[in-house]
């Protein structure tokens, strides 16, 4: 089984690093695994920066490539099968700023481990 782990993390600048990106504010890990399913399933957890990285249940994570989307579970964990091919996957949760990976390519046989973290959003209002 090969093992591979990218860790990118930054403020409030975009960064590219061997070939992924991250928009917006926050960060992801990403793990690949090698296996012989004919999809690639990408499972991880999202969390709150702000908040000593505590989970978000209930947050959604999409592919915006295709219609496949999941939410987390009660403890901010999610799964999701996607087909072989190039994907970018966002997480987003209602007060949060949007986290998005660059596009990836999913290989044949791929397990990928993918967490994110989100940022609280901030707005400000005036009245």
């Amino acid at each position: 089984m090969q093992k591979q782990i990218i860790t990118l993390i930054f403020s409030t600048i975009t960064i590219s690093l061997l070939g992924f990106l991250v928009q917006q504010n926050g960060s992801y890990t990403q793990t690949i695994l090698k296996t012989k399913s004919d999809k690639v399933v990408v499972v991880g957890t999202v969390y709150d920066t702000d908040k000593n990285n505590r989970t978000l249940p209930g947050s959604t994570i999409k592919s915006t490539d295709t219609t496949f989307l999941t939410s987390t579970d009660k403890n901010g964990k999610y799964h999701i099968e996607l087909s072989p091919g190039k994907h970018i996957l966002r997480a987003t949760y209602i007060g949060y700023q949007l986290n998005s990976t660059k596009t990836i390519d999913l290989v044949q046989g791929d397990s990928i481990i993918l967490d994110f973290v989100l940022k609280d959003a901030k707005q400000h209002t005036t009245n």
